[in-house]
Parts: structure tokens; sequence; C-alpha cells
């Protein structure tokens, strides 16, 4: 009954994939000091409207490296079984118990290097319209654990990159207002690797425990750690090759209330992405490709075929006030509502041949959940903008921004926490026409502890960082 069981969970219970991190935000668009009333070409995506001040055309490019360190030590809280045991159903014999799989597991740990670049171009047109196209990547997470680490079962590797092509336009309605309107074109893609715990899936269970199985067991979404993370139902599983396209749409509005004090709002809509690519799944041992077969069940080492994985990117509202103290200095201030329980669960369905088991009934199809159940999010920044006599001038910001992950499914495939955010821009002219900008920026969250994972999968001590070093180039030309 064993290796029946073993041959249902393969069928069954293959499509939950890691999920990418929360923290999709990508640390720049543009430069560090670009956002809502900053009159630069990257106005395209932070705030069309805020296009229409500028009076010259231009374009901004660069690029930079993207350094990211996650740091994650499981503390498992329950009790499991020995790996090479199969008790189906609680309660487990405490013979059967593995005294070693409790308590804190070896730390483990991904570090990054990424490039970024994004280019930008603003032309003015007649009438008070500023147009622009853009080519930048705001949402992005590259991460790769230790393959064999204790967060396996949530997370290997992952590749998740989002790059827009933004075209947008401003227009002054009146000199102290002008609205904006922008859209995007999404190519996704996405490359993930882990290990699924069959045990841990509705359908594995329900399968179980109907016909021809007929075995009464404790498996599902809701299984007790007695049952989980048993070597017989850990299959490696990986999708590659995912890509994704939709399009999106954001709008903008600034204000200059007072000759001193400008105001803005912006609206990003976000959009459905639904990636289709290629799975494996390993399934290279003799209960599998050899001793099933007398009844009817037998799989290939390597079961392949065609991957869909859903996600959505989420709604965003910001708004931002500058005031000008005098001709060089001013201070900034920024809140942003990102509505990130837009995404509920990922949505996951793997096709294959190979998959279907007429005897069971089980069709070439396997669908799954991943529930994330992600919570909205608040960004807040300050920011001090400033000159240095004789080299240019400065941008200084501090912010904060909240989890969007609650502790209940919090893992190591969605790191999250309360975030610090630090800023500091260099705007130096070398011309009339040419400047160069120069920009750090680095963010980490507090240091995070968890104990109440609904799955026992995410317990434990994270830590996050990622820093941003770059450049960029802006060029105008022509006369105001």
């Amino acid at each position: 009954m064993r290796r029946h069981a073993v041959t249902l969970a393969a069928t069954l219970a293959l499509a939950a994939p890691p999920a990418g991190a929360s923290g999709l935000d990508a640390p720049l668009t543009g430069t560090a000091a670009s956002g809502p009333l900053t009159a630069d070409p990257a106005a395209a995506w932070h705030n069309p409207a805020t296009l229409a001040r500028l009076r010259r055309p231009g374009v901004l490019f660069g690029g930079g490296l993207v350094l990211a360190h996650v740091g994650y030590t499981r503390e498992r809280r329950g009790s499991y079984q020995r790996p090479d045991e199969f008790n189906i159903r609680t309660p487990v014999d405490a013979g059967s118990l593995d005294a070693t799989r409790t308590g804190e597991a070896d730390p483990v740990s991904a570090t990054t290097i990424a490039a970024s670049a994004d280019a930008f171009f603003a032309l003015p047109l007649p009438a008070g319209v500023v147009a622009a196209i853009g080519v930048h990547t705001p949402y992005a997470a590259p991460v790769s654990y230790d393959a064999q680490g204790a967060q396996r079962f949530a997370l290997q590797e992952a590749f998740l990159a989002m790059p827009h092509v933004t075209a947008a336009a401003g227009i002054q309605l009146h000199e102290r207002v002008a609205l904006g309107l922008g859209a995007s074109v999404i190519f996704g893609t996405a490359n993930l690797k882990k290990v699924q715990d069959f045990a841990a899936l509705d359908a594995f269970g329900d399968a179980l425990a109907g016909a021809p199985a007929n075995q009464a067991n404790s498996f599902g979404a809701d299984a007790p750690t007695e049952v989980r993370e048993l070597d017989a139902l850990a299959r490696p599983v990986s999708v590659t090759d995912a890509t994704a396209t939709n399009l999106t749409w954001h709008a903008g509005l600034t204000v200059q209330a007072t000759d001193a004090l400008a105001l803005a709002l912006t609206y990003h809509h976000g959009a459905d992405l639904t990636f289709e690519g290629d799975f494996a799944l390993d399934m290279a041992d003799d209960l599998f490709t050899q001793d099933l077969s007398p009844v009817g069940l037998a799989f290939p080492a390597l079961v392949r075929g065609d991957a869909r994985l859903s996600l959505t990117l989420p709604k965003r509202i910001e708004a931002a006030a500058r005031y000008d103290l005098d001709a060089d200095w001013a201070v900034e201030g920024r809140v942003e509502y990102v509505t990130w329980s837009d995404v509920d669960a990922l949505r996951v369905a793997l096709k294959s041949p190979d998959l279907a088991q007429p005897a069971f009934g089980l069709p070439d199809v396997s669908r799954s959940d991943l529930a994330r159940e992600w919570q909205d999010a608040v960004h807040l920044d300050a920011l001090v903008h400033g000159p240095w006599p004789g080299v240019g001038r400065w941008t200084a910001g501090l912010g904060y921004q909240s989890p969007a992950s609650p502790d209940t499914t919090v893992d190591a495939s969605s790191p999250d926490g309360h975030r610090v955010h630090l800023r500091a821009v260099l705007d130096h002219a070398l011309s009339d026409a040419w400047s160069i900008i120069g920009h750090a920026t680095v963010q980490a969250i507090l240091p995070r502890t968890v104990t109440t994972s609904r799955y026992d999968l995410g317990n434990g001590r994270y830590t996050l960082a990622v820093a941003a070093l770059a450049a960029h180039l802006s060029y105008r030309w022509g006369d105001e």
C-alpha cells in the first residue's frame, strides 16, 4: 500500500511551486532621487504628470550593481518522523520520531549580485504636452539557496524578472495643474526550483483516502508535522523558461499649490501575469520507475511537460509633497500604499501525458495553489535636497516599508519584514547639456523571528539586506 500511496502523490501533488519573494520591488527605477515630483524622464513611470515640467528633450540612462543577501535559520517547532519512515496517519508511534529533526537547523543564506539598467527618453510637444518612453525593470527577485538546506521544501532557486516598456505623456492643464497617463508592456520571465512535499497537499490526501487505495491518512495542507517531509514524498521539481506578457497602466496628477509647495498623486494599476514554460520532475526511484509496473503504474525517471504559473502584481497609490525652503534647499515626503493583498495564492497547473493514470482516473493535468495571503504594505520616505557648492546638488533620504508576508505564510521563498531604507544621490553638471548622477541605496529588514508559521515550514529567524550602487547620465538639448 505504501507504493500505491507514493504513486498517487506523484500524480496529484507536483504543482506547488516556490513563490516569488513578496519584496518583488527592484531597488531602483531611474535614479534614487526619481519619484512623483522629480522632473526627469523617469517620471514616465513614477508620475507622468511631472513630465509636463520638462522644457527640453532629454534622455536619462544608466545602470549599476545590486547586491542582495538573505539569511534564514529554520526552527522546527514540531515533531517529525525519521525521513525514511512512512507512517501516513497520526498519532505516530514515538519510536518512529526523529529527535534530531527538531529545534534549529543549520543556517542557510543566499547572496546575489546582479546588474541593473534602464533608459528613458522625453520629448516636449506642442500644446504643453511632453511624451516619454522608457525601458526598465521595476520588479525582480533572484535567489539561490543551498539545494540541500532546511529551506528546500520552500525554495532552492528562483529568478523572477518583469521588465517593462513604458510610454507616457503629461499635459499642463493650468499653470499650476498637470495630468499624466502611461501604459506599459510587461515581459516576465521565471525559473523556479524546489523540493515538493507531497504530504502537504489536499489532493494527495483525498486521493489516497479514496478508491482504489482506501487508506485513511493525515495528509493535506493542514497536515501535522509528524507526517511531513518524508523521503518517499520529497521529489525535486523545477519550472524553467517560463514567460508572460501583459499590459498595465498608470496615471498621475501634480499641483503647484503655492510657489513653494508642490503636491503629487500617482496610481499604478498592477497586472495579472500567467507564466508559461516547462517543468521537470525527478522520479528516478525504483518505486516509481519499476516496482509499480505490475499494477499498471509506472513513470519515466524524469517527467517533463508544460507549466503555467499565475502571479499578480499589486496596485499602488503614492502621494508626495515637496516644499522649497529657498532657492537651494527643499524637503520632500512620500507615502505609498501597495495592495499586496491581491496575492492570496500562487496558482500553478502542470500538464504532461506522463501524469495521466487511467487506472486511478487521474488526468494529465495537475493543479495546485500555494497560499501566500500577503497583506497590504505602506512605504514612507523623507528626503532632503540641497546644494554642494562647486560640485552639484545632493539628495539624502530615509524610508520605511511595512512587511507584506504575514507570519502564517512567510517562508524562505518570500522573506520579508519591517524595512529601513537609506538613499544618497549626487547630481553633478558636466555642462549645460550633460549631467552625471551617482547614487546608492541600502535597505534591510529588522531581524525577524517567526514562531507561528502555519505549516511549521517558515518558523525561524530571517535577515535581508539589499544595496544598489549606480550611475546615470542625463543629456538635454535644445532651448527651454
